[in-house]
């Protein structure tokens, strides 16, 4: 199944910011500034990544995605340590965690 860009974006910003409201109190980060700080990166980075790809594609194939991931994980950990914890760790945590679930979540999807 594919989905529009508006779709998908509507979907990251929910799933990021249920799963980081979640994992937030296994870290030490108050569930309600993680979801946020999860919003505030992805409504940044997911419009970004979406255009990366279409000139990143015929590059790398089916590593531009996962590529692309890395470098959000990277930015959107900015968020995570501004808005949710003073730990860089726990932001970088945080960001690859829930940025793993939104990206096996895509994954699923587009294999419907």
């Amino acid at each position: 199944m594919r989905l529009s860009q508006m779709a998908a974006y509507g979907l990251t910003l929910a799933v990021e910011g249920a799963v980081a409201y979640l994992l937030a109190p296994r870290f030490g980060a108050g569930p309600r500034r993680a979801a946020l700080a999860a919003i505030v990166g992805s409504a940044l980075t997911h419009p970004l990544l979406w255009g990366g790809a279409y000139w990143l594609y015929p590059v790398f194939r089916r590593l531009t995605v996962p590529l692309l991931e890395l470098a959000v994980v990277g930015a959107e950990s900015l968020a995570y340590r501004g808005l949710a914890t003073n730990s860089w760790r726990t932001a970088l945590w945080l960001s690859f965690l829930v940025n793993l679930v939104s990206y096996f979540l895509g994954e699923v999807i587009h294999a419907l």
